[in-house]
């Protein structure tokens, strides 16, 4: 969309003097998603008073002793995080040699010394989460620097979409005080597909500021919007959470009641037959004057969280009998305590299903062990999910640095010559599991195809922060002889002879040199060599017997 002149834009500026229903209904989207997944504001929107159950001073020690659920959605998105660190991907780029360099430290210095993927990985989802209606808008200073900023629909006035880019954007004014600091004015900015237009309002007088609207080179508006899902027929997106988010609502009323629970009964109450104060005698006096020693109670008291609950001692018509049960302890229920700790468990996997599709289970056998390793019962619905992510996210960053390609180019290009694509190979589990995974698979006398896939997995997850030895454990599953076998069962299979392979490898991988420089090819061959001149006898359990 293109204002013919700036009277249309005028008119468009006027047409939005209100807020329009569906931005009223994404900031409120937005305030509530913040207060769940970042914690901002988490006591004034979600804490309210339970009517009819809770009093009012229990309601204001619970707004003010609750804890916000930024961890909950920690533990439960964590796998996204797997979609920056995912193998495979590739990248074309056929930019002529006088643009590629400064086009490559654009995206390598993309903000704040960050990479465009590392500022991605960072920030993307956490916005796409809370903000979905929120945008991530390119700002340029002429011909010296281009950055990406984060619009906040609280920013926003209105916008008209197209898919997730936009075919006009009008922020929020700006209220502008003058410099000699007599009279305001409001500043508002519409950015079209070929220029970006400041106005200026005085009362009802609309008119441009000439030297702030200026023709951009992108062709559309430079941004994108976080969500790529919407309602119909609405400008309203939806984030991921949309689903969990009465879910997460409840687990954070469960946990603060919790909280407050804790408080009330989380100490042993001491409790004790009354002792007659000494100084007034159990009168509570000393002649006229009420007894400092007790404060007229006639037994003594403490008044901190060692509270004792004082019993009337029984008289000598009573039955009861004293000795030896003089003072004890009232202990805190704690079946109540550990099934509220077990409602939250139960809540955090419903959230976790709901989103992912599968639940998790524990690697030892599903006890509540601390030091288990979680992992999820299926991870092909995870896999489909994580996919989902990444064609947003890839979406954006190729959309952004297709940006930066066209302002470098100094106007709107049709065809870009940048393309990334992300990796698809997901690792969500731990190398742990995965190894437990091989281990099972293995005895169970599985195919070589799945334990070799079993085993690249493990690899990628063990030394998924450091491709050099990612490299050169790969090399070492194709050159090592009959990997998914032991010696044993070489030899009975195969014979003494291609067992002593086994034997011989490991010295041979041990003192081999430049393992990363050759190729999987040449250090097979160098094997074949080494175990020539190294041949030795070896017995088998088979032999011993």
């Amino acid at each position: 969309m293109t204002f013919k002149d700036d009277q249309e834009v005028i008119k468009f500026i006027k047409d939005n003097s209100t807020v329009k229903p569906w931005v009223t209904a994404a900031r409120k989207t937005h305030l509530e998603l913040n207060a769940l997944v970042t914690g901002k504001d988490f006591h004034k929107v979600l804490i309210h008073k339970i009517e009819k159950i809770e009093s009012a001073d229990r309601q204001v020690a619970r707004k003010k002793y609750s804890k916000n659920i930024i961890d909950l959605f920690e533990r439960v998105m964590n796998p996204r995080s797997s979609i920056f660190n995912a193998f495979g991907g590739s990248v074309r780029n056929d930019m002529n040699d006088k643009l590629l360099s400064k086009f490559i430290k654009l995206l390598s210095n993309f903000k704040g010394q960050k990479s465009i993927k590392k500022y991605l990985s960072e920030n993307f989802f956490r916005l796409l989460d809370t903000d979905p209606n929120g945008l991530l808008f390119m700002e340029y200073i002429k011909d010296e620097k281009i950055f990406p900023t984060y619009k906040s629909i609280n920013d926003i006035r209105t916008y008209h979409s197209d898919g997730q880019l936009l075919h006009v954007l009008l922020f929020e004014p700006k209220l502008i005080t003058t410099t000699e600091g007599v009279g305001s004015y409001q500043e508002w900015r519409v950015v079209d597909s070929e220029k970006d237009w400041r106005i200026k309002q005085v009362g009802q007088t609309y008119t441009v500021i000439e030297d702030l609207t200026f023709e951009h080179p992108f062709g559309v508006v430079p941004a994108c919007i976080l969500s790529d899902m919407n309602e119909v027929g609405s400008e309203l997106r939806i984030s991921p959470l949309f689903h969990v988010v009465p879910l997460a609502e409840d687990y954070a009323r469960d946990k603060s009641i919790r909280t407050i629970y804790k408080f009330q009964h989380g100490f042993p109450r001491h409790w004790r037959y009354e002792n007659e104060c000494r100084k007034c005698k159990g009168v509570g006096k000393t002649g006229e004057d009420t007894c400092d020693g007790c404060g007229g109670r006639g037994h003594l008291r403490k008044n901190d969280v060692t509270d004792v609950t004082i019993i009337e001692t029984p008289r000598d018509n009573d039955s009861a009998i004293i000795t030896p049960n003089v003072e004890g302890f009232i202990a805190p229920d704690l079946a109540t305590w550990e099934r509220m700790n077990d409602d939250l468990i139960d809540a955090e996997e419903t959230i976790t299903s709901t989103m992912w599709g599968t639940s998790r289970v524990k690697a030892n056998n599903g006890t509540k062990s601390e030091t288990a390793t979680a992992r999820f019962l299926d991870v092909q619905p995870v896999m489909v999910k994580l996919d989902v992510f990444a064609d947003n996210v890839e979406w954006v960053h190729n959309k952004m640095a297709h940006f930066v390609e066209s302002w470098l180019n100094g106007s709107p290009k049709e065809e870009f010559e940048y393309h990334l694509t992300y990796g698809r190979r997901f690792i969500i589990e731990s190398p742990d599991t995965i190894l437990d995974r091989y281990t099972e698979s293995r005895d169970k006398g599985d195919n070589n195809t799945i334990l070799d896939k079993i085993l690249s997995e493990y690899v990628l997850s063990k030394y998924q922060s450091n491709p050099l030895m990612i490299d050169e454990m790969h090399k070492k599953i194709q050159v090592e002889p009959y990997i998914h076998q032991s010696i044993d069962q070489v030899s009975t299979i195969f014979g003494a002879e291609e067992a002593i392979k086994k034997v011989n490898f490991v010295t041979f991988w041990d003192q081999a040199d430049n393992k990363r420089v050759k190729t999987a090819q040449q250090l097979r061959e160098e094997f074949k060599i080494f175990n020539e001149l190294n041949k030795v006898t070896i017995k088998t359990k088979e032999d011993e017997q």
